[in-house]
Protein backbone atom coordinates (compact mmCIF):
# COMPACT_ATOMS: atom_id res chain seq x y z
CA UNK A 1 0.00 0.00 0.00
CA UNK A 2 2.54 2.34 0.78
CA UNK A 3 4.68 1.59 -1.79
CA UNK A 4 1.84 1.92 -4.39
CA UNK A 5 1.10 5.74 -3.20
CA UNK A 6 4.51 6.12 -3.20
CA UNK A 7 5.09 5.44 -7.02
CA UNK A 8 1.37 7.21 -7.72
CA UNK A 9 3.30 10.17 -5.77
CA UNK A 10 6.23 9.99 -8.39
CA UNK A 11 3.90 9.69 -11.17
CA UNK A 12 2.10 12.61 -10.33
CA UNK A 13 5.35 14.74 -9.01
CA UNK A 14 6.86 13.84 -12.73
CA UNK A 15 3.02 14.78 -14.58
CA UNK A 16 3.76 18.02 -12.69
CA UNK A 17 7.18 18.92 -13.40
CA UNK A 18 6.50 18.03 -17.64
CA UNK A 19 3.66 20.22 -17.51
CA UNK A 20 5.97 23.07 -15.65
CA UNK A 21 8.27 21.80 -17.97
CA UNK A 22 6.08 22.55 -20.91
CA UNK A 23 4.19 25.72 -19.85
CA UNK A 24 7.97 27.16 -19.07
CA UNK A 25 8.90 26.27 -23.34
CA UNK A 26 5.82 27.66 -24.37
CA UNK A 27 6.02 31.23 -22.47
CA UNK A 28 10.22 31.30 -24.12
CA UNK A 29 8.45 30.33 -27.00
CA UNK A 30 5.91 33.52 -27.25
CA UNK A 31 8.27 35.61 -26.06
CA UNK A 32 10.68 35.00 -28.70
CA UNK A 33 8.73 34.18 -31.59
CA UNK A 34 8.48 36.29 -34.94
CA UNK A 35 6.17 39.00 -35.98
CA UNK A 36 2.72 37.38 -36.86
CA UNK A 37 1.32 38.28 -40.23
CA UNK A 38 -1.30 41.44 -40.00
CA UNK A 39 -4.44 40.46 -39.02
CA UNK A 40 -7.15 42.19 -41.56
CA UNK A 41 -10.50 42.67 -40.85
CA UNK A 42 -13.70 44.29 -42.92
CA UNK A 43 -13.96 48.10 -42.63
CA UNK A 44 -16.60 50.35 -43.59
CA UNK A 45 -15.41 54.27 -44.47
CA UNK A 46 -18.41 56.48 -44.63
CA UNK A 47 -17.79 60.38 -45.45
CA UNK A 48 -14.79 61.22 -42.41
CA UNK A 49 -15.48 58.43 -40.07
CA UNK A 50 -14.54 54.37 -40.37
CA UNK A 51 -16.22 51.32 -38.54
CA UNK A 52 -13.66 48.68 -36.95
CA UNK A 53 -14.06 45.70 -35.19
CA UNK A 54 -14.23 46.01 -31.54
CA UNK A 55 -11.05 44.58 -29.65
CA UNK A 56 -9.00 46.25 -26.72
CA UNK A 57 -6.68 48.30 -29.32
CA UNK A 58 -9.58 49.90 -31.34
CA UNK A 59 -11.03 50.84 -28.09
CA UNK A 60 -7.63 52.84 -27.04
CA UNK A 61 -8.05 56.48 -26.83
CA UNK A 62 -5.38 58.39 -29.17
CA UNK A 63 -4.31 58.30 -32.72
CA UNK A 64 -3.46 55.40 -34.58
CA UNK A 65 -3.43 53.68 -37.99
CA UNK A 66 -5.57 51.57 -40.86
CA UNK A 67 -3.00 49.37 -43.56
CA UNK A 68 -5.32 48.55 -46.11
CA UNK A 69 -4.42 45.49 -48.64
CA UNK A 70 -3.10 47.17 -51.27
CA UNK A 71 -0.38 48.81 -48.56
CA UNK A 72 -2.02 52.20 -48.86
CA UNK A 73 -2.58 54.02 -44.80
CA UNK A 74 -5.59 55.90 -43.11
CA UNK A 75 -4.64 57.85 -40.04
CA UNK A 76 -7.60 57.67 -37.50
CA UNK A 77 -8.44 59.47 -34.11
CA UNK A 78 -10.97 60.04 -31.50
CA UNK A 79 -13.43 57.43 -30.76
CA UNK A 80 -16.75 58.74 -32.25
CA UNK A 81 -19.18 56.24 -31.40
CA UNK A 82 -19.43 52.37 -30.38
CA UNK A 83 -22.37 50.74 -32.16
CA UNK A 84 -22.82 46.96 -30.67
CA UNK A 85 -19.02 44.96 -31.70
CA UNK A 86 -18.45 48.36 -34.59
CA UNK A 87 -15.99 51.48 -33.15
CA UNK A 88 -16.35 54.25 -35.19
CA UNK A 89 -13.66 56.33 -35.16
CA UNK A 90 -12.93 60.02 -37.31
CA UNK A 91 -10.60 60.09 -40.25
CA UNK A 92 -7.89 62.13 -39.76
CA UNK A 93 -5.93 61.37 -43.28
CA UNK A 94 -7.62 59.42 -46.00
CA UNK A 95 -5.48 57.56 -49.38
CA UNK A 96 -6.59 59.96 -52.54
CA UNK A 97 -8.23 56.70 -54.00
CA UNK A 98 -10.54 55.50 -51.31
CA UNK A 99 -13.64 55.51 -51.74
CA UNK A 100 -16.36 55.18 -49.21
CA UNK A 101 -17.72 51.55 -48.74
CA UNK A 102 -16.11 48.19 -47.79
CA UNK A 103 -12.67 47.64 -47.19
CA UNK A 104 -10.10 45.12 -45.37
CA UNK A 105 -7.44 46.26 -43.35
CA UNK A 106 -5.54 45.88 -40.27
CA UNK A 107 -5.33 48.19 -37.06
CA UNK A 108 -2.05 49.47 -36.01
CA UNK A 109 -0.31 51.94 -33.57
CA UNK A 110 1.79 52.90 -36.47
CA UNK A 111 -0.20 56.58 -37.34
CA UNK A 112 2.48 57.34 -39.53
CA UNK A 113 1.69 56.21 -42.90
CA UNK A 114 5.19 56.52 -44.71
CA UNK A 115 8.46 58.51 -44.42
CA UNK A 116 7.94 61.04 -46.38
CA UNK A 117 4.82 62.16 -44.23
CA UNK A 118 7.76 63.18 -41.99
CA UNK A 119 10.17 64.84 -44.27
CA UNK A 120 12.27 64.75 -47.27
CA UNK A 121 13.40 60.68 -47.63
CA UNK A 122 16.18 58.61 -49.02
CA UNK A 123 15.38 54.65 -48.81
CA UNK A 124 19.00 53.29 -48.36
CA UNK A 125 20.09 50.07 -47.63
CA UNK A 126 22.83 49.85 -44.67
CA UNK A 127 25.65 47.06 -45.12
CA UNK A 128 25.91 44.17 -42.91
CA UNK A 129 29.19 42.71 -41.16
CA UNK A 130 27.07 39.62 -41.63
CA UNK A 131 26.60 40.01 -45.30
CA UNK A 132 23.33 41.43 -47.38
CA UNK A 133 21.70 44.72 -46.00
CA UNK A 134 19.18 46.23 -43.67
CA UNK A 135 16.90 48.81 -44.94
CA UNK A 136 16.35 52.12 -43.66
CA UNK A 137 15.08 55.75 -43.88
CA UNK A 138 17.43 58.70 -43.78
CA UNK A 139 15.12 61.61 -43.08
CA UNK A 140 15.45 65.17 -43.03
CA UNK A 141 18.39 67.59 -44.65
CA UNK A 142 22.13 66.60 -43.76
CA UNK A 143 23.01 70.33 -44.28
CA UNK A 144 21.36 71.47 -41.98
CA UNK A 145 21.89 69.12 -39.44
CA UNK A 146 25.51 69.63 -38.94
CA UNK A 147 26.30 66.39 -38.43
CA UNK A 148 23.81 65.52 -35.81
CA UNK A 149 22.07 62.32 -36.56
CA UNK A 150 19.36 60.01 -34.63
CA UNK A 151 19.23 56.42 -35.20
CA UNK A 152 15.59 55.02 -34.81
CA UNK A 153 14.83 51.70 -33.18
CA UNK A 154 11.88 49.37 -33.15
CA UNK A 155 10.88 46.86 -30.78
CA UNK A 156 10.06 43.03 -30.28
CA UNK A 157 7.43 42.02 -33.40
CA UNK A 158 7.23 45.69 -34.28
CA UNK A 159 8.89 47.15 -37.89
CA UNK A 160 10.35 50.66 -38.55
CA UNK A 161 6.93 51.87 -39.39
CA UNK A 162 6.34 51.84 -35.27
CA UNK A 163 9.63 53.85 -34.76
CA UNK A 164 8.91 56.27 -37.23
CA UNK A 165 6.70 58.07 -34.33
CA UNK A 166 9.57 59.16 -33.19
CA UNK A 167 10.50 60.74 -35.94
CA UNK A 168 8.53 64.35 -36.37
CA UNK A 169 10.37 65.37 -32.71
CA UNK A 170 13.86 64.91 -34.09
CA UNK A 171 12.85 66.43 -37.18
CA UNK A 172 11.69 69.59 -35.46
CA UNK A 173 14.86 69.60 -33.27
CA UNK A 174 16.89 69.66 -36.51
CA UNK A 175 18.39 66.13 -36.37
CA UNK A 176 18.85 64.12 -39.14
CA UNK A 177 16.83 60.49 -38.68
CA UNK A 178 17.81 57.29 -39.77
CA UNK A 179 15.22 54.82 -39.04
CA UNK A 180 16.10 50.87 -39.36
CA UNK A 181 15.65 46.98 -39.74
CA UNK A 182 18.07 44.63 -38.02
CA UNK A 183 17.87 40.92 -37.88
CA UNK A 184 14.87 39.08 -37.80
CA UNK A 185 12.85 41.70 -39.86
CA UNK A 186 11.12 40.62 -43.08
CA UNK A 187 12.76 43.82 -44.73
CA UNK A 188 16.20 42.87 -43.42
CA UNK A 189 18.30 41.59 -46.23
CA UNK A 190 18.92 38.42 -46.12
CA UNK A 191 15.73 38.01 -44.68
CA UNK A 192 14.70 35.62 -42.19
CA UNK A 193 11.90 35.28 -39.87
CA UNK A 194 13.81 33.57 -36.82
CA UNK A 195 13.18 33.66 -33.35
CA UNK A 196 14.23 37.16 -31.47
CA UNK A 197 17.81 36.85 -29.43
CA UNK A 198 15.83 39.33 -27.25
CA UNK A 199 18.82 42.25 -29.24
CA UNK A 200 21.89 40.20 -28.34
CA UNK A 201 22.05 39.00 -32.12
CA UNK A 202 20.17 42.33 -32.93
CA UNK A 203 22.38 44.85 -31.32
CA UNK A 204 25.19 44.38 -34.39
CA UNK A 205 22.97 45.34 -37.12
CA UNK A 206 22.42 48.83 -35.26
CA UNK A 207 26.31 49.08 -34.87
CA UNK A 208 26.64 48.36 -38.44
CA UNK A 209 23.85 51.87 -38.68
CA UNK A 210 25.67 53.53 -36.59
CA UNK A 211 28.71 52.95 -38.65
CA UNK A 212 26.75 53.83 -41.45
CA UNK A 213 25.89 57.43 -40.20
CA UNK A 214 29.59 58.23 -39.65
CA UNK A 215 30.20 57.44 -42.97
CA UNK A 216 27.46 59.95 -43.86
CA UNK A 217 28.69 62.50 -41.73
CA UNK A 218 27.81 61.65 -38.46
CA UNK A 219 29.42 63.61 -35.77
CA UNK A 220 27.50 63.01 -32.87
CA UNK A 221 24.82 60.29 -32.70
CA UNK A 222 21.27 59.78 -30.18
CA UNK A 223 19.72 56.28 -30.38
CA UNK A 224 15.99 56.52 -30.20
CA UNK A 225 15.10 53.38 -29.26
CA UNK A 226 11.66 51.29 -28.68
CA UNK A 227 11.01 48.55 -25.91
CA UNK A 228 13.53 45.53 -26.54
CA UNK A 229 15.25 48.82 -28.67
CA UNK A 230 16.34 49.42 -25.56
CA UNK A 231 18.59 46.47 -24.81
CA UNK A 232 20.03 46.39 -28.14
CA UNK A 233 21.17 50.21 -27.51
CA UNK A 234 22.39 49.08 -24.18
CA UNK A 235 23.99 46.16 -25.83
CA UNK A 236 25.45 48.24 -28.40
CA UNK A 237 26.99 50.97 -26.23
CA UNK A 238 28.78 48.45 -24.39
CA UNK A 239 30.20 46.48 -27.08
CA UNK A 240 30.28 48.88 -30.20
CA UNK A 241 33.27 49.96 -31.46
CA UNK A 242 31.65 53.12 -32.40
CA UNK A 243 30.02 54.00 -29.00
CA UNK A 244 32.09 57.03 -28.38
CA UNK A 245 29.99 58.79 -31.16
CA UNK A 246 26.65 57.60 -29.51
CA UNK A 247 26.16 60.71 -26.99
CA UNK A 248 22.29 60.46 -25.83
CA UNK A 249 19.61 57.65 -25.50
CA UNK A 250 16.21 58.50 -25.99
CA UNK A 251 14.34 55.36 -25.02
CA UNK A 252 10.31 54.49 -25.33
CA UNK A 253 9.10 52.06 -22.59
CA UNK A 254 12.22 50.39 -22.81
CA UNK A 255 12.90 46.67 -21.54
CA UNK A 256 16.18 47.27 -19.54
CA UNK A 257 15.32 44.43 -17.32
CA UNK A 258 14.16 41.23 -18.73
CA UNK A 259 13.83 39.33 -15.37
CA UNK A 260 10.97 42.09 -14.74
CA UNK A 261 9.33 41.65 -18.81
CA UNK A 262 9.28 38.04 -18.46
CA UNK A 263 7.43 38.13 -15.01
CA UNK A 264 5.22 40.18 -16.03
CA UNK A 265 3.77 38.32 -18.88
CA UNK A 266 3.55 35.10 -16.49
CA UNK A 267 1.63 37.30 -14.09
CA UNK A 268 -0.27 38.86 -16.89
CA UNK A 269 -0.98 35.09 -18.08
CA UNK A 270 -2.24 34.04 -14.38
CA UNK A 271 0.89 30.97 -14.57
CA UNK A 272 2.55 30.27 -11.37
CA UNK A 273 5.33 32.76 -10.98
CA UNK A 274 8.41 30.01 -11.00
CA UNK A 275 7.21 29.60 -15.10
CA UNK A 276 9.11 32.98 -15.48
CA UNK A 277 12.52 30.98 -13.85
CA UNK A 278 12.19 28.16 -15.69
CA UNK A 279 10.96 29.49 -19.35
CA UNK A 280 14.28 31.80 -18.90
CA UNK A 281 16.92 29.01 -17.97
CA UNK A 282 14.65 27.30 -21.35
CA UNK A 283 16.18 30.59 -23.39
CA UNK A 284 19.52 30.04 -21.20
CA UNK A 285 19.84 26.58 -22.72
CA UNK A 286 21.43 24.90 -25.53
CA UNK A 287 18.64 22.42 -25.43
CA UNK A 288 16.27 24.84 -24.96
CA UNK A 289 17.55 27.53 -27.38
CA UNK A 290 17.95 24.51 -30.25
CA UNK A 291 14.22 23.68 -29.37
CA UNK A 292 13.03 27.03 -30.19
CA UNK A 293 14.83 27.84 -33.60
CA UNK A 294 17.24 30.34 -31.80
CA UNK A 295 21.09 30.85 -33.87
CA UNK A 296 22.28 31.34 -30.19
CA UNK A 297 20.89 30.40 -26.25
CA UNK A 298 19.73 34.06 -24.82
CA UNK A 299 20.63 34.22 -20.75
CA UNK A 300 17.56 36.88 -20.68
CA UNK A 301 18.35 37.12 -16.90
CA UNK A 302 21.75 38.70 -17.84
CA UNK A 303 19.95 41.18 -19.69
CA UNK A 304 19.21 44.08 -16.74
CA UNK A 305 20.57 47.52 -16.61
CA UNK A 306 19.04 48.22 -13.13
CA UNK A 307 20.91 46.22 -10.95
CA UNK A 308 25.19 46.83 -10.26
CA UNK A 309 26.25 44.26 -12.68
CA UNK A 310 25.50 46.21 -16.09
CA UNK A 311 26.20 49.63 -14.65
CA UNK A 312 24.77 51.25 -18.51
CA UNK A 313 26.35 54.10 -20.25
CA UNK A 314 27.01 57.50 -18.41
CA UNK A 315 25.45 59.57 -21.31
CA UNK A 316 22.41 62.12 -21.13
CA UNK A 317 19.28 59.59 -21.46
CA UNK A 318 15.78 60.54 -21.75
CA UNK A 319 13.21 57.89 -20.85
CA UNK A 320 9.54 58.01 -21.82
CA UNK A 321 7.28 55.76 -19.94
CA UNK A 322 3.24 55.27 -19.34
CA UNK A 323 2.83 54.08 -15.58
CA UNK A 324 0.17 51.28 -16.80
CA UNK A 325 2.23 49.83 -19.38
CA UNK A 326 0.92 46.21 -19.60
CA UNK A 327 4.30 44.71 -21.55
CA UNK A 328 7.43 46.62 -20.13
CA UNK A 329 6.76 47.41 -16.51
CA UNK A 330 7.34 51.31 -15.74
CA UNK A 331 9.30 49.96 -11.94
CA UNK A 332 11.64 49.04 -14.13
CA UNK A 333 12.66 52.77 -15.90
CA UNK A 334 11.62 54.02 -12.60
CA UNK A 335 14.88 51.66 -10.66
CA UNK A 336 17.36 52.93 -13.51
CA UNK A 337 16.99 56.84 -13.34
CA UNK A 338 17.38 56.25 -9.81
CA UNK A 339 20.61 54.66 -10.24
CA UNK A 340 21.93 57.07 -13.26
CA UNK A 341 21.97 60.98 -12.77
CA UNK A 342 22.18 61.52 -16.53
CA UNK A 343 18.68 59.53 -16.96
CA UNK A 344 15.59 61.45 -16.84
CA UNK A 345 12.25 60.00 -17.20
CA UNK A 346 9.11 61.55 -18.15
CA UNK A 347 6.08 59.84 -16.80
CA UNK A 348 3.22 59.07 -19.11
CA UNK A 349 -0.38 57.35 -18.41
CA UNK A 350 -1.11 55.72 -21.68
CA UNK A 351 -3.07 52.93 -21.78
CA UNK A 352 -1.11 49.76 -24.21
CA UNK A 353 2.68 48.83 -25.10
CA UNK A 354 4.51 51.93 -26.63
CA UNK A 355 1.33 54.57 -26.74
CA UNK A 356 2.92 57.19 -25.20
CA UNK A 357 3.34 59.33 -28.66
CA UNK A 358 -0.39 57.82 -30.02
CA UNK A 359 -2.19 59.33 -26.83
CA UNK A 360 -0.22 62.49 -25.42
CA UNK A 361 1.62 63.38 -28.64
CA UNK A 362 2.63 67.10 -27.29
CA UNK A 363 3.84 66.11 -24.02
CA UNK A 364 5.70 63.33 -26.33
CA UNK A 365 6.92 65.17 -28.95
CA UNK A 366 8.27 68.05 -26.83
CA UNK A 367 9.99 66.02 -24.05
CA UNK A 368 12.18 65.02 -27.28
CA UNK A 369 12.68 68.17 -28.92
CA UNK A 370 13.42 70.26 -25.50
CA UNK A 371 15.78 66.98 -24.65
CA UNK A 372 17.88 67.25 -28.19
CA UNK A 373 18.38 71.09 -28.05
CA UNK A 374 19.86 70.64 -24.45
CA UNK A 375 21.70 68.26 -25.95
Amino acid sequence: MIRSVAVGAGITTAAVAIAHTALAGYVARRLVAPRSPKVFTPVTVDGDTVSVPVVDDSREPGTYGLRFDDGSHMMVGDIVRIEGDRVIRRILTRPEHLGDGDAVAAWTSQNIGAPEDVGPTRHVGVPLRRGGVAEAWEIGDRATADGRWTIHVHGLRSSRNGALRSSPATRDAGWMSLVVSYAGDDECEPADALPSTLGTREWRDVDDAISYAIGQGAREIVLVAWSMGGTIAMLALEESPHRGTVTGLILVAPALDWTRVVENAVAGAHLPRTVAAASMRVLASRVGARALGLVEAVDARALTWVGTKRPGPRVPTLILHSRVDPVVPFSGSVAYVQRHPDAELVAFDATGHCNEANQEPERFHDAIVGFLRAH
